[in-house]
């Protein structure tokens, strides 16, 4: 392959010759008109022939210079729109889904393989935002979120539920040698118990479910970061509200749930913008992912 002209040189000559002047030019690539000037006479020294004669206050292009802009504008404008192609196709190959770092450990990380191989060309990533992400917001094109299964999503968001998954208090096996036999929910009166953002309702509706109706239990810490909070039961600092993802846990004999009463009605969902299934990569991951929950389903229920 022939060697080719600079391609700074070779912009500022189509510029300067699109307007007919090296002032304009200078302005729409954002240089001095000293440094247009350079560009062109090194592209004149490079092709060893003139391209601009100068005629009163103003320029004219050489015959060879008005055979050569047409070529350069077609090859500008080729790149350009492979540029712009490629862009696009990038964007099409990247996923940002939002997700709980509780979620992705005891849930989805272990099944993640599945998705890539099916998808190799997909580049998933995966963010654990600290507040509630938004689908479309800040390059997010997906969240999953655990939320009441009555909950419904703001107009032009599309939502699916995953699995339900109720939830019930857990604790150290230590904790629990010290509550009062047979465990009941008033033994949870001279128990900490920890709260976060997303239990923290679901806390008070299960104290009202097992008929805890007197003066609230005493919270301890808050904790924001949902492994953390799960981390803290493990440790002993106190009482957290887990849902069914934690079976691992319970088997390892690293938490224990006493209590046969759990609150129902609460599930996790994949929530993204109604026009983003119109995107094949979003597509492939949300008929996925509701795929593997709906295998997961089943094995539970033969379970």
């Amino acid at each position: 392959m022939a060697r080719l002209p600079s391609l700074s040189a070779l912009r500022a000559f189509e510029a300067a010759a699109r307007h007919l002047s090296f002032t304009k030019a200078a302005q729409e690539l954002h240089i001095t008109q000293g440094a247009v000037s350079y560009q062109i006479r090194m592209l004149e020294d490079e092709l060893g022939a003139r391209l601009f004669l100068r005629e009163k206050r103003t320029v004219v292009l050489t015959e060879g210079a008005q055979q050569l802009l047409p070529v350069l504008q077609r090859a500008f404008s080729e790149i350009a729109e492979g540029i712009a192609t490629f862009s696009a196709t990038s964007r099409e190959e990247r996923l940002t889904v939002a997700l709980s770092t509780y979620f992705a450990i005891h849930w989805l990380s272990r099944r993640l393989g599945r998705f890539s191989n099916l998808h190799p060309d997909i580049q998933l990533r995966l963010q654990h935002p600290e507040t509630n992400a938004r689908p479309g917001v800040d390059g997010v094109d997906m969240v999953i979120m655990w939320k009441a299964r009555d909950w419904a999503p703001q107009p032009g968001l599309n939502s699916q539920l995953l699995f339900s998954s109720a939830v019930s208090p857990v604790c150290s096996p230590a904790l629990f040698e010290n509550l009062a036999a047979p465990a009941s929910s008033q033994g949870l009166r001279k128990q900490a118990l920890l709260r976060d953002e997303v239990h923290y309702e679901a806390w008070s509706k299960w104290l009202k479910l097992a008929g805890f109706d007197d003066a609230g239990p005493t919270y301890d810490m808050k904790i924001s970061d949902p492994n953390v909070y799960l981390q803290a039961a493990i440790d002993g600092r106190g009482w957290a509200m887990a849902d069914e993802l934690i079976a691992d846990e319970i088997s390892l004999k690293r938490l224990v749930r006493p209590f046969d009463i759990s609150l129902e009605g609460y599930g996790y969902f994949v929530v993204c913008r109604d026009d983003a299934l119109e995107r094949p990569a979003v597509r492939a991951f949300h008929e996925w992912i509701t795929g593997e929950a709906q295998t997961a389903d089943k094995r539970t229920s033969r379970a």
